[in-house]
């Protein structure tokens, strides 16, 4: 029986661990766009493990901004998925897009070819007069007119 016990604490503890690490990724990314946010700026040589976004686009309800970036494949074997994260404030919104796809067993052959991507991000309060700042460079994103759709997906948010 205490044998047992012990087996099923170690394996808490290792799951414990395992979660622990996995979350390491966005703590980081997290006190990044926290940093950004209170005018640091970037940070010299540091990987944020984020994708730059180049424009965003403000969509009708002015809550949600549709991000583009240069990403992976959308389909086939090399195909990447992504996630839009939103920090904010009252002057300034830094975003960051970041990659969702696990980790594959296997061997694969992927071409080094960027794609335009696009991932929506919603506000919790419409974006009205302030910046968007992008998490990778410190610096502003460039708002843009065109709200082209995202592929497989309407064009406007549906409510929720």
């Amino acid at each position: 029986m205490v044998r047992g016990g012990v087996i099923a604490g170690l394996v808490l503890l290792l799951a414990a661990a395992v979660w622990w690490l996995a979350g390491a990724d966005d703590r980081r990314l997290d006190g990044r766009m926290e940093h950004v946010l209170r005018g640091g700026g970037p940070v010299k040589g540091e990987d944020v493990g984020a994708l730059r976004v180049e424009t965003a686009v403000l969509l009708p309800d002015g809550r949600t901004l549709r991000l583009v970036f240069t990403g992976g494949a959308s389909q086939g074997d090399c195909a990447e998925t992504y996630a839009g994260r939103a920090v904010e404030s009252a002057r300034f919104v830094v975003v960051a897009v970041v990659t969702t796809t696990g980790f594959r067993f296997g061997e694969r052959t992927c071409t080094a070819v960027g794609y335009e991507r696009m991932v929506d991000v919603t506000l919790d309060r419409p974006l009205e007069a302030r910046g968007v700042l992008d998490v990778t460079t410190g610096g502003p994103v460039r708002l843009s007119a065109s709200a082209r759709p995202i592929p497989g997906r309407d064009l406007a948010p549906t409510p929720s």
